[in-house]
């Protein structure tokens, strides 16, 4: 499949889905972290079979429900960087250069961006980026 690169304004009208999926996803990665964690102090103890077999078929639930939720973002052409925070990556283009438009779940709109060789630690305001990338009249 070929990457999408978008602009500014294509990316950030995604945004209401998106948000709405990664909130989806979010939430039972939170629940997939809290069963694992229960699942190992089960095993640091006298192992209860019923509420074993219950974690274990919970966990097999979610990862089947994560990778569906996941999987409707393919079709957007935004990148999931990070299942627990919600991060998503918008390929885009500043001239000749690939850049990330990146948004982290709770954000209204999309503010920042890096360069590839980067990421989340180094984003820049999208202020910085010419009009054309941000989809806007030149």
């Amino acid at each position: 499949m070929d990457t999408r690169y978008f602009t500014l304004a294509e990316a950030n009208k995604t945004l209401p889905f998106v948000a709405k999926v990664v909130a989806d996803l979010v939430k039972r990665v939170a629940e997939f972290r809290k069963l694992e964690k229960q699942r190992a102090a089960l095993a640091d103890r006298a192992p209860d079979p019923d509420e074993s077999e219950r974690i274990e078929g919970r966990l097999f639930d979610l990862e089947g429900e994560i990778e569906r939720i996941a999987a409707e973002l393919a079709p957007i052409g935004c990148q999931l960087k990070d299942l627990d925070r919600g991060l998503i990556d918008f390929p885009a283009r500043m001239g000749d250069e690939v850049i990330n438009l990146c948004w982290l779940a709770g954000e209204k709109r999309i503010d920042w961006w890096h360069p590839l060789t980067t990421g989340f630690a180094d984003r820049r305001p999208v202020a910085e980026l010419p009009p054309e990338t941000r989809g806007e009249e030149t």
